[in-house]
């Protein structure tokens, strides 16, 4: 299925543990885009349905494009509504993250490279490491409940980890 939410749990994880340098928003975003390919896919009737966009050289595009459209919406929003995106941003390390251009990029490529091998381990159709190979050593490295059971865990430690940065108030 298309744009899963197990995808966002380890960008969680990644950001509850670098909250200052990571975008989280970059990082589901790129999640979104790079599965309006197999989308597409399904609703022509095509197989395979996962190509391009889901090998680690387009993933790895498709994240920072993603981190791009994130950081100029977030520029616009800071341009259109400076108010409220000062009570949004404040001094909050955490949602700093953000908006830096470091924290998109990084939020973008982990979104796109995590979702080639998350969906490289899930389906056949998958080839990581596109155009220099077609195989994909990632298939049924663990199976699919362990899976969706470590990016929910991955999720909720990510929680915990934001919680503690928002307790801590860290600059």
């Amino acid at each position: 299925m298309p744009v899963t939410p197990f995808h966002f749990g380890p960008g969680l994880a990644l950001k509850g543990l670098a909250a200052p340098v990571f975008s989280w928003s970059a990082f589901a975003a790129a999640q979104v885009v790079i599965d309006c390919e197999p989308l597409y896919y399904l609703l022509q009737g095509e197989y395979p349905v996962h190509r391009f966009f889901h090998s680690f050289v387009g993933a790895g595009a498709a994240g920072l494009v993603a981190g791009v459209g994130v950081l100029v919406g977030g520029r616009a929003f800071a341009v259109a509504f400076p108010g409220r995106f000062a009570t949004l941003v404040g001094s909050s390390s955490s949602a700093r993250g953000e908006i830096s251009i470091l924290g998109v990029f990084v939020g973008g490529l982990a979104g796109g490279l995590s979702h080639s091998l998350l969906d490289g381990i899930m389906h056949p159709d998958v080839r990581p490491f596109m155009p220099w190979s077609d195989s994909n050593p990632f298939l049924r490295l663990v199976g699919l409940a362990p899976l969706h059971l470590a990016c929910v865990a991955a999720a909720l430690f990510g929680v915990v980890c934001l919680t503690g940065w928002r307790r801590r108030g860290s600059p």
